[in-house]
């Protein structure tokens, strides 16, 4: 099944615009937000096991969600 038909034209346009206005209007705070993931996961894969790189990289993704949640709204 190709799932690209399934969108419409206007539908897709729409999206890819306010996905262009995001990035175009993203705030300062945002970008070290993503930096602030990248550290993060850079110790997350220094620990032992795992587990605890995993666990560790999910608190650094939720982290981060709520960092760039933060600057947008």
């Amino acid at each position: 099944m190709n799932l690209v038909r399934l969108v419409s034209r206007p539908l897709m346009v729409s999206g890819l615009a306010l996905a262009a206005g995001l990035v175009s209007a993203a705030p300062v705070h945002a970008a070290s937000c993503i930096q602030g993931y990248a550290e993060c996961l850079v110790r997350a894969a220094d620990l032992d096991t795992w587990w605890q790189r995993s666990a560790a990289g999910i608190d650094c993704y939720l982290d981060t969600v709520a960092c760039i949640r933060g600057a947008y709204f």
